[in-house]
């Protein structure tokens, strides 16, 4: 197998398979849609965003205050607490609108079946698992799934 330097295109190997139809790719040609084009029709998420019936609140950046919370430690210093949440609300978010506005443009290709979504990460570890070697290495096997799964599925992968 080769990879042209400079191009994304790739020589794939091929194999000869019992039939008349002589020597056939191992994977589906990127030239020959192998499937139909899905018939498009608008999709929306307003229906899974809309509050429970009979409630009436909106989402804004300090609604979580008004939820019970259920699995979170208890904080002795009330005062040593204040001060570390007002320092968190002065930097700047983690996650900028535009890229939100894309993820969800990226999530309706996903949705629609022109896309895959591949999401991965650490769920309740705790923070003195939190290091850079640890990150490094989960984000590596992230993007290698990744390339593995747009080789085999000849479809993009959306990486959360």
């Amino acid at each position: 197998m080769a990879i042209p330097s400079g191009s994304a295109a790739a020589v794939i190997p091929t194999k000869s398979l019992p039939s008349s139809r002589g020597p056939q790719s191992l994977f589906p040609s990127r030239t020959k849609p192998s499937r139909t084009a899905p018939s498009l029709r608008p999709i929306s998420a307003a229906v899974t965003a809309l509050p429970p019936p009979g409630r009436t609140e909106k989402w804004a950046p300090d609604s979580w205050k008004t939820k019970e919370a259920l699995q979170l430690p208890q904080y002795p210093n009330q005062e040593e607490l204040q001060t570390v949440l007002e320092t968190l609300g002065s930097f700047p978010p983690l996650v900028f609108a535009g890229e939100a506005r894309s993820l969800e443009e990226r999530l309706a290709e996903a949705a629609m079946g022109n896309a895959f979504l591949l999401q991965g990460g650490d769920c309740a570890e705790s923070f003195k698992e939190f290091n850079a070697n640890n990150i490094r290495d989960t984000f590596r096997i992230l993007l290698q799934m990744s390339v593995v799964m747009m080789f085999g599925g000849q479809m993009p992968v959306i990486k959360v």
